[in-house]
C-alpha cells in the first residue's frame, strides 16, 4: 500500500492524517525532522511516495527537489511533495489552490492587508493577485529584512518580495485601516495559544478597520481564533477558519499523487461531510447560564448518554483553589480577584480538551476571557430558566445580589456568547409526584437531553454547509 507522510507543523493539532484516512486508502504518517538526519533522511526514505510540507519548511525543501510545478514556482514555496517513477522528487503548491476555494467570490475588486510573508502569505498574494484584488499588503515584523527575500517571479527569475509586493510594518498598519480583507497568514493563535492574537501582540485593535468587509484565518485550531472573533466582534464582518482550505488542500495533494484530476465535483462533496466530523470531534459543548438553571444537572446526564467527558469547571475551580468558592469570597486574603483568576485557568485546562462536555459557573462568561476562550473551540449554549424555577439553594450571590437585577444584567452577555439557546422550563419529575409513577424524573431528564442533542446536530450541519464560523 503506498505511504505519505506530514512534515512540519503542530502534529498534535493537526486533522491531516483524519483527512487523508477519509479521503483515499493508503498509509499516512506524521513526520518529524531529528536534528540528525533532517529532510535529507526524510526524503532518503523511500517507503514515503510523498509528503505534505508545513512550516518552517516551506523554502527550506526547495533545495532537495529536482522540478518545481508552475503554481510552486509562482508561490516561491512548496507544500506538497510527489516521489516520481524515476525516484526524482516534484514539489507543488496547493496554497493558492486551497485558498482561491476559500475566498472565491470575496475578494475581487478589494483592498486585502495579509498578516505575515511566510510561505503561506506569499501563496496567498499570488492568489489574490489573480483573483482581482486591488491593492495588496504583506504585513510584516521585520519588513526591511523581509521585502529583501528573493522569490521567484512569475518568468522563473528570482526578485525580491519587496519588487513582488507592498511589504509593510505593523508599525505602519495604521496607513491600511481602510481594507476590506484581512488575513492572517501568521501561526499566532493555534492551539494551544489560542487566547493569542497578531492584531493583539502589537497592541492593535481590529476595532480601527471600519470598511472590514471579510476577516481569514489560516489556522482551523481553535475553529474559531482569538483574531476571527475580534474581528466579528469589534466590525461586524464576516469571518471563514481555515478548516475547509485544509481540507480542500488535503484532496488536492491527494490528486498529485494519485493523478487525479483536480477540483471536481465529487472532490468538493467530500468538504462538508469531513468537515462536520471533525467539527463534531473538536468542538466542546459549553452550558452557561444563571446559577441554579440545571446547566450541572443536564449536561451531566448529556455527557453520559452521549458516552463524552463531563467538566464541570465549578469544580475543577475548587480543586485547584484547594477550598470551595463560598469560602474563597468571603475570605478577605483570597476574595473574588483570586476566584476569578484560578476560573479563569479552570476554564481554559477545561476548554484545551476536544468534544468534551463543560457546564460553567453563573459567573464564567462574564468574564471576556473566558468567552473568547469557551467560544474558541466551543458550541456554547445558553441554559434558560424561568426566575421562579430556578434552584437558590445554597446560592447566596442569587439572592444577595437581587435575582432580578442579576439577570438582565447577565442575561445580555449569556445571549451575546451563546450559539444556541435552550429554554429549561421543567421539573423533571414532577409527575412522579402528582401520580406516583416510578423513575420519571429519569425520563424526562433523558428527553429533554436528546432534545439538546438534536438542537446541538442542526448546528453543526449548519455551520459545516457554511464557509462562515
Amino acid at each position: 500500500m503506498p505511504r505519505y507522510g506530514s512534515i512540519g507543523g503542530n502534529h498534535g493539532y493537526s486533522q491531516l492524517r483524519r483527512i487523508h484516512n477519509e479521503i483515499a486508502d493508503y498509509e499516512y504518517d506524521e513526520l518529524d525532522v531529528t536534528p540528525e538526519g533532517g529532510l535529507e533522511a526524510i526524503f532518503a526514505d523511500t517507503r514515503y511516495s510523498g509528503f505534505n510540507i508545513s512550516n518552517p519548511y516551506r523554502y527550506e525543501v526547495l533545495k532537495y527537489l529536482d522540478e518545481i510545478s508552475e503554481d510552486a514556482r509562482k508561490a516561491g514555496a512548496v507544500d506538497v511533495v510527489r516521489r516520481l517513477p524515476d525516484g526524482r522528487l516534484a514539489g507543488f503548491n496547493t496554497d493558492m489552490y486551497g485558498f482561491r476555494y476559500l475566498a472565491e467570490g470575496s475578494v475581487e475588486g478589494r483592498k486585502c492587508i495579509i498578516l505575515g510573508t511566510g510561505g503561506a502569505a506569499t501563496s496567498t498574494a499570488r492568489a489574490l493577485r489573480e483573483m482581482g484584488a486591488s491593492r495588496i499588503v504583506l504585513i510584516s515584523r521585520f519588513p526591511e529584512m523581509t521585502s529583501k527575500r528573493p522569490v521567484p517571479s512569475t518568468d522563473g527569475e528570482s526578485v525580491t518580495l519587496g519588487e513582488m509586493y507592498e511589504v509593510t510594518g505593523y508599525n505602519r498598519l495604521h496607513l491600511h485601516y481602510d481594507a476590506e480583507v484581512l488575513i492572517n497568514c501568521t501561526p499566532v493563535g493555534r492551539a494551544p495559544d489560542i487566547e493569542k492574537s497578531p492584531l493583539g501582540e502589537h497592541r492593535i485593535t481590529a476595532r480601527m478597520f471600519s470598511r472590514l468587509e471579510l476577516a481569514i484565518d489560516m489556522i482551523y485550531d481553535p475553529y474559531r481564533t482569538k483574531f476571527l472573533q475580534d474581528a466579528r466582534r469589534l466590525t461586524g464582518c464576516h469571518t471563514r477558519s481555515g478548516l475547509e482550505m485544509v481540507i480542500y488542500r488535503a484532496i488536492a495533494s491527494r490528486n498529485i499523487w494519485l493523478g487525479k484530476p483536480d477540483d471536481t465535483d465529487e472532490d468538493r462533496r467530500f468538504i462538508i461531510p469531513i468537515k462536520r466530523r471533525i467539527l463534531q470531534d473538536q468542538l466542546n459543548v459549553i452550558a452557561i447560564g444563571m446559577p441554579g438553571s440545571g446547566k450541572t444537572t443536564i449536561m451531566r446526564r448529556y455527557a453520559y448518554e452521549l458516552g463524552l467527558r463531563f467538566i464541570d469547571t465549578d469544580e475543577e475551580t475548587e480543586k485547584l483553589m484547594g477550598g470551595t468558592i463560598p469560602d474563597v469570597l468571603a475570605d478577605n486574603g483570597l476574595g473574588e480577584d483570586y476566584f476569578k483568576a484560578v476560573e479563569h485557568q479552570a476554564v481554559r485546562e477545561a476548554c484545551m480538551n476536544r468534544g468534551a462536555v463543560i457546564a460553567t459557573g453563573g459567573s464564567t462568561a462574564l468574564n471576556p476571557l473566558n468567552r473568547d476562550i469557551m467560544r474558541a473551540n466551543g458550541i456554547v449554549v445558553y441554559v434558560r430558566r424561568p426566575l421562579e424555577l430556578l434552584d437558590r439553594r445554597g446560592r447566596d450571590i442569587s439572592i444577595n445580589a437581587g435575582l432580578t437585577d442579576l439577570f438582565h444584567i447577565r442575561d445580555r452577555v449569556y445571549r451575546r456568547t451563546s450559539d444556541l439557546s435552550i429554554l429549561n422550563s421543567r421539573v423533571f419529575g414532577e409527575r412522579r409526584a402528582k401520580t406516583g409513577e416510578g423513575n420519571t424524573y429519569n425520563y424526562e431528564l433523558k428527553g429533554f437531553v436528546y432534545y439538546i442533542a438534536r438542537k446541538i446536530e442542526r448546528y453543526l450541519n449548519e455551520i459545516a454547509d457554511n464557509k462562515w464560523t
